[in-house]
């Protein structure tokens, strides 16, 4: 299927690995031209030298997200390289180390406040964009009503971003455009969390396995794959969804 996304602008946050670097690849073998922001330079560097392969206008820098004056500062400048913007994948995200309270404020700022900067700056930039679309990256911690306690924090922040998202659907369906969200399951990257699982914690690794009725993990292509069709004209009636991408390991009804 061709997902008609030759030309389009694109800015992904949190591209340098994992889900992100997938969607951004992604996105630049349709021909689309690609922002990006993370924390680690390094990493971000040889991701956007890779990028640069594909023939596509890259752009990226340093930031942190939960940073409102570099942050903004960062997106007006990706926006005005790509000469505007048709496509948002906020994509950031991350399990903070802090314990008590100051857990809960720093996910706070990580999982749902930056989501929701991201989105209201994105916003006056899709209104002059074509077939303008947004993907928010959630979590099946969503539906959890008993995660890990280390994963409270987490999961009701992916909840709140799963209620955001359908609220900016209907806000903003009258301008055309379109907001869906993705939530993934457990998903594998080399170097990433479910790695790091796999090679000290074989035992929950192989749980985490059986749970989903695929009998497996996901992989970040898979997401990506949901992602960049979210994205595109060829989805172009889809609007205010919450797509679990788990293998099946939720077992409820998906309303």
């Amino acid at each position: 299927m061709d997902l008609n996304l030759q030309g389009k602008r694109a800015i992904v946050t949190g591209g340098s690995r994992g889900i992100g670097k997938t969607i951004l690849e992604t996105l630049a073998k349709e021909g689309a031209a690609v922002a990006t922001c993370a924390r680690g330079e390094e990493r971000l560097n040889a991701t956007l030298s890779e990028l640069k392969e594909y023939g596509i206008p890259v752009y990226g820098e340093a930031v942190d997200v939960t940073n409102t004056e570099a942050f903004t500062a960062w997106f007006d400048r990706a926006a005005s390289f790509l000469g505007g913007v048709d496509i948002f994948v906020s994509n950031c995200s991350t399990r903070v180390q802090a314990q008590g309270e100051e857990r809960w404020r720093q996910t706070f700022e990580y999982d749902l406040l930056q989501h929701i900067r991201a989105t209201e700056l994105a916003i006056p930039y899709l209104e002059n964009g074509v077939d303008p679309a947004i993907v928010m990256i959630s979590s099946i911690a969503y539906a959890m009503a008993a995660p890990p306690e280390d994963e409270r924090a987490y999961a009701a922040m992916k909840a709140g971003l799963v209620s955001y998202g359908s609220q900016m659907s209907i806000v903003h369906g009258s301008k055309g455009i379109r907001v869906n969200v993705v939530s993934p399951g457990p998903i594998f990257s080399e170097g990433g969390t479910w790695d790091h699982i796999r090679q000290n914690m074989p035992d929950m690794y192989k749980r985490a396995q059986s749970l989903a009725t695929l009998k497996r993990l996901g992989t970040t292509q898979e997401v990506a794959n949901a992602i960049g069709f979210l994205a595109s004209p060829a989805a172009s009636f889809i609007t205010g969804a919450n797509l679990r991408v788990d293998g099946g390991m939720l077992k409820h009804v998906n309303y």
